[in-house]
């Protein structure tokens, strides 16, 4: 799975989880040894821009002009890329919410420990590249869970479209997990829908690209356009506000937003019962993702506050 130095490869690779499809891993070593760079997509399967920034870096990526390791799983949970689904189809598990995995408990949480003790575990820094799936469009957001001044670097790096996130300390998580064993781990959304914006898979090619110098891996040969000043935009905390219940979402605010504690954020309809509930702020900030689906079922995300 190693290829020789300045040399790249693509290879199958088989987690040790029952009716589980094989990952492709891409791999770049560079002339001189130096640090390993994971990047992740598809941890969720109906993120798309992720995949492809992953995908498009590792195939622009010269081997020759690179110091270190570069590996690349565009896609981490392969059943649920091929489903179309955020989740693992055959145990509906959360991939994202599994880490570091147990191999001896169902398929995702198999999954998941395969891929932190193969993949992760080697890794100097961990990059996971989500969007808000088919369900929510997000802001660009980029953060690391905790506090890490060597993270602080390489988010630095990232398009000034990005809003600097203080993401919030959930279980589970990939870079959360990353982080908890020392690694260099950031976690970044752009986008979501089910679309593809090819505007974010350039900023985030550009970004990976930038990530390379900021890790003293060299340049990759890439030539990302330099970021001037610092980002105007102020950094966002927070998480997410559930749906109270079902229903047909009708929003009353928009993305990147205002918002103060209380304020209508929309309504939910049920056609079926005639009720409406109308959804409150449960505090203030700016909105950072809503959903992009008219029906929103009770206890789903409806929006993030950052």
């Amino acid at each position: 799975m190693t290829p020789e130095h300045g040399t790249k490869l693509t290879t199958q690779w088989s987690p040790e989880a029952a009716d589980l499809p094989a990952l492709i891993v891409h791999r770049a070593c560079g002339m001189q040894t130096g640090p390993h760079l994971l990047i992740t997509g598809g941890v969720h399967g109906d993120e798309y821009e992720g995949p492809t920034a992953a995908t498009q870096f590792f195939e622009a990526l010269d081997p020759a002009k690179l110091t270190g390791t570069v590996t690349a799983l565009p896609v981490v949970n392969v059943a649920a890329w091929h489903a179309r689904q955020r989740c693992t189809p055959i145990d509906g598990g959360n991939l994202n919410r599994a880490f570091p995995g147990n191999p001896d408990g169902g398929p995702t949480e198999k999954l998941a420990a395969a891929v932190f003790a193969t993949f992760v575990r080697p890794a100097d820094a961990v990059i996971d590249l989500h969007s808000g799936g088919v369900a929510i469009m997000h802001l660009p957001m980029v953060g690391v869970p905790g506090t890490d001044d060597r993270a602080a670097a390489v988010i630095a790096a990232f398009d000034h479209r990005f809003y600097q996130w203080r993401m919030p300390d959930v279980t589970g998580v990939l870079s959360k997990e990353a982080h908890r064993v020392g690694k260099i781990a950031i976690g970044l959304e752009w986008g979501g829908g089910g679309l593809l914006d090819l505007d974010g898979v350039t900023s985030l090619v550009d970004s990976l690209a930038r990530t390379l110098n900021v890790l003293g891996m060299g340049d990759g040969g890439f030539n990302p356009p330099t970021l001037s000043g610092t980002s105007p935009l102020p950094p966002l905390a927070g998480d997410y506000q559930a749906s109270p219940a079902a229903g047909i979402w009708q929003s009353a605010v928009e993305l990147e937003m205002k918002v103060s504690a209380g304020q209508t954020l929309g309504h939910l309809t049920n056609p079926l019962s005639g009720q409406s509930i109308e959804v409150k702020a449960e505090c203030g900030g700016i909105i950072a993702a809503l959903p992009h689906l008219a029906w929103v079922p009770a206890g789903a995300p409806l929006t993030y506050i950052g």
